[in-house]
């Protein structure tokens, strides 16, 4: 069987440009489209198993025909070394340091308002980052409301307000300016709708870290599926979540995500940060199915549906900040569930941690095209 998914990355970050619908307005006339991106012919596919492409050419403005990812059991030759299968290496250096600068935002607005947020669904304790213009420069001056309930200002930078979600709710993002009692004039909100939900361990796990995790783009599929799905093809995302690390046991996702409890698709971005070479298992379980992509080479394939299952592919990866995309699907009448995990040189296996990821550099962006769709 051969099937075709589109995948431009250079889109789908702004797959919220497929979201809200902005894509008209670019001069890329493959903007909006992936064109095969996950098919399982070796057509026009890399030369080496995936790791680069057989013409040498630019991954992310001309995709290519790929294989579908091998899966792999994670056998030892005799001198106890992990099997090699694909070196990765990226022009992207590491970030040392283990956190990133946080880009001040250019040409903000002169009025006070409030443009996006992210994420717009998440459990009590997570923080979510509120993008504007003209807030309060000091934290105790902003008075902030999220999903209709007060919450709690962690931190005011230029543009940026942190806050904490302290109630289950559901609403606007508010932001006042130094008064307890909002009114017109000293209050701005956003367009789009924030739901607070009870923790249940699983994607309701608080999100804890501004600057690292993963952004989650949410979408109701087909209670037939059977296969990850098209996300080109779902419209625009119902909502934005963040996640520490992806560590959801079978079964223990029971609650869903963003209101769906069956029959939904998350196609999670951002980075993954690798500082030290070596060879790296790879493991993703997953249940319905899964596709794990770094800088758009396809690595792991748990596709199909059924009780959550794990594959693992083991590389040699060089240092270096790599691209991830992790799609994901919950069909219908099945147990959920979704971790990624690594083991380094033979190591023990462990949950990949939150200080290696990083979400999109154009998370905001991205929110502020969410809120405003």
């Amino acid at each position: 069987m051969i099937r075709s998914h589109s995948f431009l990355l250079a889109c789908l970050a702004l797959s919220v440009a497929c979201a809200s619908n902005k894509s008209q307005d670019s001069e890329n006339p493959d903007a909006g489209t992936y064109d095969g991106f996950y098919s399982e012919t070796d057509e026009g596919g890399a030369a080496d198993g995936g790791s680069t492409p057989a013409d040498g050419g630019n991954t992310a403005a001309t995709p290519t025909e790929r294989p579908k990812p091998r899966s792999s059991t994670s056998t030892r030759d005799g001198g106890g070394r992990l099997g090699k299968r694909v070196t990765l290496t990226t022009a992207k250096p590491p970030v040392s340091g283990g956190d990133k600068p946080r880009p001040t935002p250019t040409n903000l607005k002169a009025e006070f308002e409030v443009a996006g947020m992210f994420p717009t669904s998440a459990p009590v304790g997570s923080v979510v980052e509120i993008y504007g213009s003209d807030f309060p420069e000091d934290a105790s001056k902003a008075n902030v409301f999220i999903g209709g309930k007060k919450a709690e200002v962690v931190e005011v930078t230029p543009g940026v307000i942190v806050a904490k979600v302290l109630a289950e709710g559901k609403g606007a993002a508010e932001v006042g300016k130094g008064t307890k009692r909002m009114n017109k004039r000293n209050r701005a909100k956003s367009q789009g709708t924030f739901v607070g939900t009870a923790a249940d361990g699983a994607f309701g796990q608080p999100r804890t870290i501004v600057g690292h995790g993963l952004m989650g783009m949410v979408y109701p599929v087909d209670a037939g599926a059977t296969e990850v799905p098209n996300f080109n093809e779902l419209g625009a995302p119902v909502a934005l979540i963040g996640v520490d690390d992806l560590d959801v046991p079978a079964g223990e996702a029971a609650n869903g995500v963003a209101g769906l409890t069956q029959s939904f698709g998350i196609h999670f971005q951002g980075s993954l940060n690798i500082v030290e070479s070596g060879e790296y298992e790879i493991c993703l379980a997953a249940g319905d199915g899964a596709l794990l992509f770094l800088d758009q080479t396809p690595i792991v394939d748990v596709d199909g549906s059924g009780a959550t299952r794990e594959e693992c592919e083991v590389l040699f990866v060089e240092p270096g900040e790599y691209g991830l995309d992790l799609l994901y699907y919950q069909g219908a009448d099945t147990e959920a569930g979704l971790t990624l995990s690594w083991s380094k040189d033979g190591g023990a296996k462990e949950t990949i941690p939150a200080q290696a990821f990083f979400p999109p550099e154009n998370l905001r962006d991205v929110a502020t095209a969410v809120d405003g769709g």
